[in-house]
């Protein structure tokens, strides 16, 4: 199989990790605030100052107070217009009392902070951004305090880029999963490619009606090509049987689901990614996609609320791909049949509040449908 076929939205795959990455900074500076907290007398913050791939241009900036900002029409946008940034970033290295005359440091420290230490944020030979630690403008500094921040802020932002590389660690390894899945059976690892387009649109659709931010639909269409990943553990006499499964097989495919969640939970394990609230959405996807709402589901027969929203988002999209692609034991439904089954499991089976939020954009999903089968995705 060619390999530039094993992944066919790789050139996606980027921006959604550069996504997630970013959704996740708040959180992952928070510990870090909290240190920052005990050895600054004024209120204080950490901001990340963070680039894009080139390393040569500022996509944003996200600091310890869930503020994320991009710059304007009239901001620094290039790391060669900051003269912190060119010397932290440049020379790889600490910047005391980054000047407030640049405009990259006022943009950032905005009109009640100033800036007292900016450090790079290196993961291997790239540069992600800075760090800049931050006190309430005018705040007395404790005498040697300066010097104190100098010798552990470094820590800081290596622990920082450890949870970062962390992330990325996780994110390659189940892309591997994928990979190795779609290798293995092409129809399988070709619904998880598909399924991912669907899902990201319909947690598009239900975020904003709950009020949640870009990033939850972001998190969805990465992880849901991942739901089918514990499919690697099913024997190939089973996976790629060419007709209908008997009980005993019907039971041994099903345990995909088990299977899965135990390769998560081990992959977390290896990356120490136990304290990241992000990996419990993976890990909901994963393990629940075949609960039903009306507790008829498996493996764990959850009902109602206790299936979390992005896993009904999955089980709809799964079920709506499933029904509209050929498999070895049957041929592709219509379009309005599978919709018609979504509809009629509405409110049984199925969230009613998703599928009707799914049957909304059918315009849409047609389009999307219409684009991987003439891309034979």
């Amino acid at each position: 199989m060619d390999p530039r076929r094993l992944s066919p939205i790789d050139h996606i795959d980027r921006s959604l990790l550069d996504a997630f990455v970013q959704s996740a900074l708040p959180d992952l500076l928070i510990p870090l605030q909290r240190v920052l907290v005990k050895r600054l007398p004024a209120p204080s913050r950490l901001a990340v100052i963070w680039l894009d791939e080139a390393g040569t241009g500022i996509l944003t900036c996200i600091d310890s107070h869930g503020r994320h900002k991009t710059p304007g029409e009239h901001d620094t946008v290039h790391v060669d217009d900051s003269p912190t940034l060119r010397q932290c970033l440049g020379k790889r290295r600490l910047v005391r009392s980054p000047s407030m005359r640049d405009p990259l440091v006022r943009w950032v420290a905005e009109d009640s902070s100033e800036a007292l230490l900016c450090l790079p944020l290196v993961r291997g030979d790239e540069c992600l951004g800075a760090l800049m630690l931050l006190q309430q403008a005018g705040a007395p500094l404790p005498g040697g305090r300066l010097t104190e921040l100098v010798d552990w802020a470094p820590l800081m932002a290596e622990l920082l880029v450890h949870e970062i590389d962390a992330i990325h660690g996780l994110f390659g390894a189940v892309r591997f999963a994928r990979d190795f899945t779609l290798m293995r059976d092409t129809e399988t690892g070709q619904h998880q490619l598909r399924i991912g387009g669907y899902a990201g649109l319909l947690a598009r659709v239900m975020g904003q009606a709950h009020g949640m931010n870009d990033s939850f639909a972001q998190e969805i269409a990465l992880y849901a090509p991942l739901h089918d990943i514990g499919k690697i553990g099913i024997p190939d006499e089973i996976l790629l049987k060419p007709g209908k499964f008997d009980e005993a097989e019907r039971e041994r495919m099903k345990a995909h689901v088990t299977n899965g969640a135990a390769l998560i939970d081990r992959l977390v394990q290896d990356f120490r990614l136990e304290d990241n609230p992000r990996v419990g959405l993976l890990r909901a996807v994963v393990a629940w996609h075949h609960e039903y709402v009306d507790g008829s589901g498996y493996p764990e027969g959850r009902s109602g609320d206790d299936i979390p929203l992005e896993t009904r988002i999955i089980t709809i999209t799964d079920i709506f791909d499933a029904l509209t692609n050929v498999r070895a034991y049957k041929q592709r439904w219509s379009l309005d049949d599978a919709f018609d089954l979504l509809k009629s499991m509405a409110g049984k089976q199925l969230d009613r509040e998703a599928v009707h939020a799914f049957i909304s954009e059918r315009k849409q999903i047609t389009a999307m449908w219409q684009h991987y089968a003439a891309n034979g995705v």
